[in-house]
């Protein structure tokens, strides 16, 4: 390698804790976590190509493993009922028919929170999500009838 590198300095390999961020984006990865641990729902907007899939990663090498379970999808072309497919897979669910995804979702979700597991979803490429799912995010947050926030 050239000038003391021991590796690729900007390959996509890099492992998430030797990601290097500069000062503006660790103060919002420490933001984002502030965030997850007060159970609050965030949206990362911002140009292609500025680093929000990286600020993701340092998200997920910074969360304690305990008490949090991070999902991360990225396929944000799908419909809503594909989107919930995608979800199912990502949580290790397997439900048998189609109207059963949001139901398994959201039954895992209670469950999680049961065990004190906070769910935190990762969803990348959003701004290339359809509408309807756009619309139907937020049921995903309404626990016992949203009388509690997760």
């Amino acid at each position: 390698m050239h000038f003391g590198f021991s590796e690729a300095p900007f390959s996509k390999e890099i492992a998430d804790a030797d990601l290097w961020l500069p000062a503006s984006k660790t103060g919002l990865v420490e933001e984002l976590c502030e965030a997850v641990r007060e159970r609050q729902s965030v949206m990362l907007v911002g140009e292609p190509g500025v680093g929000k899939t990286c600020v993701l990663r340092a998200l997920r090498h910074r969360l304690p493993q305990a008490g949090f379970r991070l999902t991360y999808c990225h396929n944000a072309t799908l419909g809503r009922r594909d989107f919930y497919r995608q979800l199912c897979l990502a949580l290790g669910l397997t439900p048998s028919a189609a109207a059963a995804v949001f139901y398994a979702v959201s039954s895992h979700v209670e469950e999680l929170g049961r065990e004190r597991v906070h769910p935190v979803f990762l969803l990348d490429e959003t701004h290339l999500l359809h509408q309807d799912v756009l619309d139907h995010l937020h049921i995903l947050l309404n626990y016992q009838w949203d009388s509690k926030c997760c």
